[in-house]
């Protein structure tokens, strides 16, 4: 018979070797599958130890099923937000490289016309 528990541990077991999958070619790099993984142990243990977190819902007043989504999707968001600050980042320094890139543009091309007088 198919429970959340077996559906949460096989779960975890694929996304587990799946990140592991990605990583390995390179697709993701390691900064980023640490929260993925920690989302697959999660998943694992969940499915492993229902009774743990049974009792952490039970005394946050709160369903099992319930608990399992709110820690995995506090899992998601605080992973989607990491990836959110990476990208922000990156805009700031594309734009620093562009700006960067212009002025030795115009400095290359003054160059030269001081070179062809």
């Amino acid at each position: 018979m198919i429970t959340a528990e077996v559906i949460m541990f096989v779960g975890g077991i694929t996304a587990f070797i799946v990140t592991l999958h990605w990583v390995r070619k390179r697709e993701v790099r390691e900064k980023y599958c640490v929260p993925w993984l920690a989302l697959a142990v999660f998943l694992l243990l969940c499915g492993s130890f229902p009774y743990t977190l049974m009792d952490i819902a039970a005394w946050a007043n709160l369903g099992y099923v319930t608990a399992v989504l709110a820690v995995a999707l506090t899992i998601i968001y605080f992973f989607a937000f990491s990836v959110t600050v990476s990208l922000s980042r990156q805009y700031r320094r594309n734009l620093r490289l562009t700006q960067e890139v212009a002025l030795l543009e115009q400095r290359l091309r003054w160059l030269e016309a001081r070179d062809e007088r």
